[in-house]
């Protein structure tokens, strides 16, 4: 009964991690604009942002926006370098792809979506964007096209 237990909370745990994750409220962060970040290159993990006029490395959201002033990407960083959740947007405003950066690298969990904000696609990444693994395909209806395995 004490495994069922831990396993019920552990499965709640990882549930509530990534929920967390693909409901990320933007209004709510305070988001620096990349106008104001300065870069700093050839750091252990490549680049590294530091908001301009200061000497420590920036922890918090980076954001860039498309000339019409709708927001093109969100960035998550800590101590300068891309470690969290990225999020792209379209020049209309609308969610095109999501995921997770590891020390400055597209890694981990990624989704893909449609104009309409249903899921795309949804898989992992390595090595900066290069899929992995097992990825799923859905129609607009959220059902299923297709699966397919990448390999490196």
């Amino acid at each position: 009964m004490k495994k069922i237990v831990i396993l019920f909370c552990f499965i709640h745990l990882v549930g509530c991690a990534s929920a967390q994750s693909d409901t990320l409220d933007i209004a709510t962060l305070e988001l620096i604009s990349m106008d104001n970040a300065t870069v700093k290159y050839n750091t252990p993990y490549g680049q590294q942002y530091f908001v301009n006029g200061s000497n420590k490395p920036y922890t918090g959201y980076l954001c860039a926006y498309y000339d019409n002033g709708e927001l093109e990407t969100v960035q998550q960083f800590k101590d300068g370098v891309g470690n969290g959740i990225w999020i792209n947007f379209d020049p209309d405003g609308r969610k095109e792809s999501q995921g997770t950066y590891v020390n400055n690298k597209t890694e981990g969990p990624a989704m893909l979506f449609y104009e309409d904000g249903s899921v795309k696609a949804k898989g992992q990444y390595i090595h900066w964007k290069n899929a992995i693994g097992w990825w799923t395909f859905y129609d607009r209806q959220g059902n299923v096209v297709s699966r397919r395995r990448f390999t490196r």
